[in-house]
């Protein structure tokens, strides 16, 4: 983008604050209140230059030169560099928030130097510091914001600048649209398997007749009737996967009641007791005919339909034990008067 577009951008835009600006013409300086003019050359520019570097802080840009008042005087901006360049004094600056809304708002448009001359006044030693005024005392000096002209030519320019910025836009949205268009034909291209030597109408018509066929559409079918197709396929395998899933679920509901019935038999037949039924189910599901062999061979440990003698006949214990509980204390190696005291107990907290 050439330098004109840019300014036609930055007038759009609104106004620009420059970075640099020169403080000081080369040549001869006159001022607007009858003071002797003063001559700023080559050697003046460096000898300045020079002083600023030596001194080593960053000159400070007031309002009004509320710093030779000895009132408070707050910053507008600082001079970070100066330059000595073929047409002046140059200075880069770094202005403060407030000083930015001013100028760009115009309520400040100009700066006034201060310097330092030499014993018969007629070149600049140093430069002091700078203030934004509204009175310059130097004759033609160029505003800070308007600095490409007068007002009219400004607005004349900003004219200018809104068109051609709209005109860039636009310029640059059909390029965007452009680029866009042509990335989705290659992407197109390279997933119908072209080697993109035929055209993205012929590859999308060969594509549509291969899938009316595969979906036994006629030729003359129509896009809203392929894509009614494609959607009633994928109806179909999405009941497909259900179906398949209620199957398998079936098959899980099945397994457990086959496995549950094996083990109540083998608790019916008195092989297992009821504490190894966890046990049980467990090895029932990991392999049933397995377990189904074990209680076939196993000898019964509890004994079924049979009373049994209460404890205190042969065996030690407490008597009141039922058979079934006396066939537990048997099978899992339980003292008789330790499950009768736990069962004691259990009765009692329940009441």
């Amino acid at each position: 983008m050439d330098e004109q577009v840019t300014l036609f951008l930055e007038m759009a835009v609104g106004p620009v604050l420059p970075e640099w600006i020169r403080l000081l013409p080369l040549g001869t300086v006159e001022l607007v209140d009858n003071r002797e003019p003063f001559t700023v050359d080559q050697e003046s520019l460096e000898v300045m230059v020079e002083a600023y570097r030596q001194r080593g802080v960053d000159l400070v840009i007031d309002y009004e030169h509320q710093s030779l008042k000895g009132e408070r005087a707050p910053a507008a901006g600082w001079i970070k560099d100066l330059e000595a360049r073929e047409d002046g004094l140059w200075a880069r600056v770094e202005w403060t928030g407030q000083a930015e809304e001013y100028l760009k708002a115009r309520e400040y448009r100009y700066f006034s130097p201060v310097l330092r001359l030499d014993a018969k006044g007629r070149k600049p030693l140093a430069l002091l510091h700078v203030g934004l005024t509204n009175v310059p005392a130097i004759k033609g000096l160029a505003p800070l914001v308007a600095r490409y002209g007068g007002e009219g030519v400004a607005a004349e320019v900003q004219s200018q600048a809104g068109q051609t910025y709209l005109a860039l836009q636009r310029e640059l949205r059909t390029a965007q649209m452009e680029e866009e268009e042509k990335e989705v034909q290659e992407s197109l291209i390279r997933r119908l398997g072209s080697t993109g030597e035929e055209s993205l109408a012929v590859l999308v018509e060969g594509f549509l007749g291969e899938l009316t066929k595969a979906l036994n559409l006629a030729e003359e079918a129509m896009a809203a009737d392929i894509i009614a197709a494609v959607r009633a396929l994928g109806a179909r395998v999405e009941h497909g996967e259900a179906v398949q899933e209620e199957m398998a679920a079936l098959k899980v509901q099945l397994k457990e009641e086959v496995v549950a019935r094996v083990v109540e038999e083998a608790l019916s037949q008195g092989k297992i007791s009821p504490a190894q039924r966890v046990w049980a189910v467990e090895y029932c599901r990991q392999d049933r005919e397995k377990f189904q062999a074990y209680v076939a061979q196993a000898p019964k440990v509890v004994p079924v339909g049979e009373e049994l003698p209460p404890f205190g006949a042969g065996e030690r214990g407490s008597p009141g034990l039922m058979a079934h509980e006396l066939a537990i204390c048997r099978s899992m190696g339980i003292l008789p008067e330790i499950f009768h005291e736990a069962k004691a107990e259990m009765e009692r907290a329940r009441k």
